[in-house]
């Protein structure tokens, strides 16, 4: 049994734009017994672009795709390599299920799951 549960992995463009791979992903991996989902689509946060009023509906129709699957193959974490990415992820998942907050944990980056892992 897995120390920490499931793992939804959003690999963050920035990091596939540096052409840096999935480390969360595969560090994740390590960790015994963890089934790791990885997302590698666009959030629709952009940074400071995604957050501006007049940009925000259009943010999340772009990530709309990502807050599906996260709706769809629940885990009991969702972390982002961009914790802000993630946070918007969870905006998306708000609003396709009308309001309801998903139930995950409170970890947004992948390294704070691996030191919850090996209680750190």
């Amino acid at each position: 049994m897995s120390p920490i549960g499931d793992v939804t992995v959003h690999i963050s463009c920035h990091s596939r734009a540096q052409n840096m791979g999935q480390k969360g992903a595969e560090m994740l991996r390590e960790i015994p017994d963890t089934k790791v989902t990885v997302i590698e689509r666009c959030s629709g946060h952009g940074g400071l672009w995604g957050v501006m009023k007049g940009n925000f509906e259009t943010a999340l129709k772009v990530g709309k795709s990502v807050a599906r699957t996260v709706a769809k193959a629940p885990s009991e974490h969702v972390v982002s390599e961009c914790p802000l990415a993630r946070d918007h992820i969870l905006q998306g998942v708000e609003i396709l299920e009308d309001g309801k907050k998903p139930e995950v944990s409170q970890s947004q980056h992948p390294i704070e799951l691996m030191a919850k892992a090996y209680r750190i």
